[in-house]
């Protein structure tokens, strides 16, 4: 992980408030209806670099809380993201093609060091995540800031806190989260 500073300038945190603010005027369920899914997804195309076929939600934030410095977040093609889901992407996120993120779902990409400072003063280390080609991470999944990959095909089950990363068509579950079984091969 990589130490961010804590404090960053006018223009990140305007730049992170106009980002949020938009997100938040296109993030009703009014939007939820076809064609005025097609507003939401362009708005956040606009944000942020993303694939075709992109599903986003009702109420999605995708953020860098704490005026973090950096961090990028990307989108690969067919994704769906589904209603309430947080993302922070100060350390960075990749998601790659097909990948499912369900509901309530929160992302962290930074961790906050404890110290026996006074805890506003604490150092903020942060590091990039990749979401591999067809994951999915089932409703209510808590990925904290130390993962840095969940795998090609991997599957995390509702309500699992990932602490580590996930291997290819590994099925995670639990808390924290454990190797419950694998993705089988398609053998048709």
């Amino acid at each position: 992980m990589t130490e961010s500073p804590v404090r960053g300038s006018l223009a990140v945190w305007a730049s992170e408030a106009l980002r949020r603010l938009v997100q938040v005027c296109v993030g009703g369920a009014l939007l939820d209806m076809p064609p005025l899914l097609q507003l939401r997804g362009l708005a956040y195309r606009l944000m942020f670099p993303c694939g075709r076929g992109l599903v986003i939600g009702a109420g999605c934030l995708f953020l860098v809380p704490h005026g973090i410095r950096g961090g990028s977040l990307r989108i690969g093609r067919d994704a769906r993201i589904n209603r309430r889901v947080e993302i922070d992407y100060s350390g960075g996120v990749h998601i790659g093609d097909d990948v499912w993120i369900s509901q309530n779902v929160l992302i962290e990409t930074h961790d906050h060091v404890p110290s026996r400072k006074p805890k506003h003063e604490w150092r903020i280390a942060s590091g990039p995540l990749r979401i591999e080609d067809g994951a999915w991470l089932g409703a209510n999944v808590v990925v904290l800031g130390g993962v840095r990959r969940i795998g090609r095909g991997a599957v995390v089950a509702a309500g699992a806190v990932v602490t580590r990363d996930v291997g290819d068509w590994e099925i995670v579950g639990g808390v924290p989260a454990k190797l419950i079984g694998c993705v089988e091969a398609d053998t048709s």
